[in-house]
């Protein structure tokens, strides 16, 4: 692909392979990617801990900070606030140059005026936690039980929801929402690839609507 200002955007349900696609695809289109290259960015604009970003990634901001003073709400912005500017930041930067893969960040949404290919990564519920359950280190294994990944997953992709659809004007996983919807669970990681590939070349972010 030559248009080194092409931006493909990635959303994911936690555990679908998002990361991993976003990472295959951006060597075969050459592409720049960044996923949690936003967490290490986060920090050197913060100065808060690499593990609190972490922890703190890709969430809505939290009200429960507010105080009542003369009869009027003031809301004291939390550190997701501050997290979550900074990234959004770091999204338009990155789409300013662009060339480039985003996972996650409501970055279709935060760069919806450039060229994009927005692409939403799904897989069957039982499927993610048992891909995630396979991927856990040997050190994990015995101490994390199905149940606990099952609940896992449920409150990340509750955390993600929220945090797409409290900063979009977009339902996260809507196929209004995206311009490709990949079951990775059918497909495969390198399946996926393969479709996504096709379709940029195919489309390039430009309206090919029917005669």
């Amino acid at each position: 692909m030559n248009d080194n200002k092409f931006i493909i955007t990635i959303g994911r349900e936690f555990g679908s392979g998002g990361h991993e696609i976003g990472r295959r695809l951006s060597e075969v289109l050459n592409l720049d990617f960044y996923d949690t290259e936003f967490i290490k960015m986060a920090v050197e604009k913060t100065g808060y801990s690499e593990m609190y970003i972490k922890n703190n990634d890709e969430k809505a901001p939290d009200f429960t900070g507010s105080t009542f003073m003369s009869g009027f709400d003031y809301y004291h912005p939390s550190p997701y606030d501050r997290i979550q500017e900074e990234e959004y930041n770091i999204v338009k930067y990155l789409g300013e140059k662009g060339g480039c893969i985003i996972v996650g960040r409501a970055a279709d949404y935060i760069l919806r005026d450039e060229r994009l290919i927005r692409i939403f990564i799904y897989a069957p519920f039982d499927d993610r936690v048992k891909r995630k359950m396979a991927l856990l280190s040997s050190d994990m294994k015995d101490k994390i039980t199905i149940s606990q990944m099952e609940k896992t997953v449920k409150q990340m992709d509750k955390q993600r929801r929220k945090f797409y659809e409290y900063y979009t004007d977009n339902k996260w996983g809507s196929s209004d929402s995206y311009d490709l919807l990949i079951n990775s669970s059918s497909a495969g990681v390198d399946g996926s690839v393969k479709i996504i590939k096709t379709f940029v070349e195919e489309c390039k972010g430009a309206s090919n609507m029917p005669d």
